[in-house]
């Protein structure tokens, strides 16, 4: 995925960003959407995937997504195929972006909340491995 660098306005320090990081930081997360100037279309951040070519000069990475139906109420844990590459985990919640450290924690490939589950949520992992 392409990665970028701006500089703090506060710091003058550069931060790198991804474009999945981006998105987030600029479109509703309650909503799940990122509305285009004019009203002309509205669209899903769940929806988020890379069309080829990118590359932030490191190793290669792959973009991953897992879709969860829940079967059983009360679970709280879930584990990852595999290790986010990159602190960008995208978790969404019957189309709720959860917020790390307040809805969700993760350490490893283990994706924690702070509540349970109910049977037939939907959720959604969307990051880098």
């Amino acid at each position: 995925m392409a990665s970028f660098s701006l500089r703090s306005q506060r710091t003058g320090q550069y931060k790198e960003f991804s474009l999945l990081e981006l998105l987030k930081l600029l479109g509703d997360q309650v909503n799940d959407e990122i509305w285009l100037e004019n009203g002309e279309d509205v669209y899903n951040l769940s929806s988020f995937r890379e069309i080829g070519g990118g590359s932030d000069g490191g190793g290669h990475r792959e973009n991953w997504s897992v879709e969860v139906l829940m079967q059983t109420a009360g679970q709280r844990t879930f584990y990852l195929q595999y290790s986010p590459a990159t602190p960008v985990l995208l978790v969404i919640l019957n189309g709720i972006v959860q917020s790390r450290n307040k809805d969700y924690n993760l350490e490893g490939k283990a994706v924690t909340f702070s509540f349970p589950l109910n049977a037939q949520d939907g959720l959604q992992f969307i990051y880098q491995f």
